[in-house]
C-alpha cells in the first residue's frame, strides 16, 4: 500500500509521521517533530510559513505523499454533547443538524459537522458528541497544505485519534479511563468508555510540563465533569502517554496526588519502526499519538471517530432512476455488441464463401479431367465385361463338334455379340452327325439355331452341307 502521512500544528512545533502497511503490520517510517515558533516570522503569513517548513522537511525526507491525513486540536473546534428522543442510526445525522443549529451559536452552512454516537441504543434516548470547524480555520489549514504541496485527504480531531490508538488495547475495555498526553504548550485530557472517546478537553500550560498541583486540579474537574455526564460512572483509571522516566515518574507523582492508578501508554508499542525511526527515534514520543493514531486507523482499514471532510449523512435511497439508465444503457451496448458482431459474422462468412467460391474454379480442370478418365474407365471396363475368351470358346467347340470322318468345317465366324457366338459352315457326312452335334450343344449348356442344309450327292464322302449359329456357356474367368 501507498504512504500514508499524518501531520498537525500547534503554536510551537510540527509534527508528521509517515508510515504503510496493511491491517496490523503497519511499519513507520519516518516520525519527526520540527520546532516553530512565532518569532520565525519574516514578514510572511504564519500559513505559509508553516506549509513552507512542512514542504522542506518532507524533500530532505525524500517523501512524496500527494495528501495528507491532518489533525486539529480541540481548541480549534467548537464541541457539545446534545440530547436527542429515541432514533435509528439512519436518521441521527439530520436529526444532529438539526439540533446543532440550535446549540452551536455562529453555526452555518459554511461550517463542518460531524459527530460521534456517545451511546448505540436506538431504542432509548441518544446521546452524541457533536464538532463543528468553523470556516476561517478551514482556510487556515487549507493555506499550510497549499504551501506544503499536499492535499488534505482527512481532517480529524487529534484526541477522538489518540483515543482509537489506546483502544486498540482491549484489556480495560469496558472502564471508565482518563488518557493524557502532554504536548509542547497544551495537554489533551479524554475520557474513553468501552474504547471510545466521550469526553474531550485541552488544558494549556506555560513551559516543558504543567506544574503537578495545576495539572491534578485540572485532572479533578475533568473527572468530576465526566462523572456528571455519564450519569454517575465515575473514572477508574488514568492513562498517561509516554514512556521515558520523566513521564514514569509525573505518573507516580499523580496517582499519589489523585489516589488513582495511573499506567503508562507506550503510542509505538503499536507499531513497527523502520530503521530511519530506530536510529533517530522522536524526543517526546507521546506526542506522536494522535498522529499514530490516524495511520492505523486509515491503513486498517477503518473509519475515523471525527472526519470533517467526510462526516456521518444519511445513507441515500437507491435511486431507481439511475438503475434503469444503467440497465437502458446495458442494454444499449449489447445491442451494439450483437449488431458488430453479426456484421462482423457476415463478412467473415462472406470471405469463406469467396475462398471456397476461388478453390472450385481452380478444381474445374482438375474435375473435367477426372471425368475424362472416369468415362475412359468405364468404357474399358465395358470392354472387359464383355470381352470373350476365344481359346475357351473354340476348346468348347472342338468338343461338341463331330469326328473327322463324319464332317469337316469350310468357314468359322467368332462375333461377341450375345456373349460370343459362332457361325459354322461345313459339311458332314449325313444329317445324322449335325443332330448329334446339336445335342451335345444342348447337354452342355449352350444353344444352336436349327441348322440350313441341303444333299449334295456329288460330293460322295460329305454329301451334307449345313450352316448354324452355336452360342456355348460361358466359363468363368479366371
Amino acid at each position: 500500500m501507498p504512504q500514508q502521512l499524518a501531520l498537525e500544528w500547534s503554536n510551537r512545533e510540527i509534527r508528521v509521521a509517515v508510515g504503510s502497511g496493511r491491517g496490523s503490520r503497519i511499519t513507520v517510517e519516518h516520525a519527526f517533530a520540527v520546532p516553530w515558533g512565532e518569532d520565525e516570522a519574516s514578514g510572511e503569513p504564519r500559513q505559509q510559513l508553516i506549509g513552507k517548513r512542512i514542504a522542506e522537511e518532507l524533500a530532505a525526507r525524500g517523501v512524496k505523499c500527494p495528501e495528507a491525513l491532518v489533525g486539529v486540536g480541540r481548541s480549534n473546534i467548537e464541541l457539545r454533547q446534545i440530547q436527542l428522543p429515541p432514533a435509528p442510526e439512519e436518521e441521527l445525522p439530520d436529526m444532529v443538524r438539526f439540533q446543532a443549529a440550535r446549540e452551536f451559536n455562529e453555526l452555518d452552512d459554511r461550517w463542518l459537522l460531524d459527530f460521534v454516537p456517545i451511546d448505540e441504543s436506538p431504542a432509548g434516548a441518544r446521546t452524541v458528541l457533536a464538532t463543528a470547524i468553523a470556516p476561517a480555520t478551514i482556510q487556515q489549514i487549507e493555506a499550510v497544505c497549499q504551501h506544503a504541496g499536499v492535499k488534505p485527504r482527512r481532517l480529524l480531531l487529534r484526541p477522538c485519534e489518540a483515543a482509537a490508538l489506546l483502544a486498540r488495547d482491549k484489556s480495560a475495555a469496558e472502564q471508565v479511563r482518563l488518557m493524557i498526553v502532554l504536548f509542547a504548550d497544551e495537554a489533551d485530557l479524554t475520557a474513553l468508555v468501552d474504547g471510545k472517546a466521550v469526553f474531550l478537553r485541552t488544558m494549556r500550560f506555560a513551559g516543558e510540563r504543567p506544574p503537578l498541583a495545576n495539572l491534578a486540579a485540572e485532572l479533578r474537574l475533568t473527572i468530576a465533569a465526566v462523572q456528571n455526564q455519564l450519569g454517575g460512572r465515575q473514572v477508574q483509571s488514568i492513562v498517561l502517554a509516554g514512556r521515558d522516566d520523566a513521564q514514569a515518574e509525573l505518573a507516580r507523582q499523580m496517582e499519589a496526588e489523585l489516589g488513582m492508578p495511573v499506567e503508562l501508554f507506550d503510542p509505538f508499542a503499536a507499531v513497527e519502526l523502520a530503521p530511519a525511526v530506530q536510529e533517530a527515534p522522536p524526543a517526546n514520543p507521546e506526542r506522536f499519538a494522535p498522529l499514530l493514531g490516524m495511520l492505523l486507523t486509515e491503513l486498517a482499514p477503518a473509519a475515523h471517530a471525527i472526519d470533517f471532510l467526510h462526516p456521518r449523512r444519511r445513507r441515500e435511497a437507491p435511486n431507481r432512476r439511475k438503475w434503469w439508465v444503467a440497465a437502458a444503457t446495458a442494454a444499449a451496448l449489447l445491442g451494439v455488441a450483437w449488431l458488430v458482431y453479426s456484421r462482423l459474422e457476415s463478412y467473415w462468412l462472406a470471405n469463406e464463401v469467396d475462398e471456397m467460391t476461388t478453390r472450385s474454379k481452380e478444381l474445374e480442370p482438375a474435375l473435367a479431367k477426372a471425368k475424362k478418365v472416369s468415362a475412359s474407365a468405364a468404357e474399358i471396363g465395358k470392354w472387359a465385361d464383355a470381352e470373350v475368351i476365344w481359346l475357351d470358346q473354340l476348346r468348347g467347340l472342338s468338343e461338341v463338334l463331330p469326328s473327322a470322318k463324319d464332317a469337316v468345317l469350310s468357314e468359322l465366324t467368332c462375333d461377341v455379340k450375345g456373349g460370343g457366338q459362332v457361325i459354322v459352315k461345313g459339311r458332314a457326312h449325313n444329317d445324322k452327325a449335325v443332330t448329334e452335334m446339336q445335342e451335345r450343344i444342348r447337354a452342355g449348356g449352350g444353344r444352336m439355331t436349327p441348322p440350313v442344309g441341303s444333299e449334295d450327292r456329288s460330293n460322295r464322302l460329305f454329301p451334307w452341307s449345313f450352316e448354324t449359329r452355336l452360342l456355348l456357356k460361358t466359363r468363368p474367368k479366371p
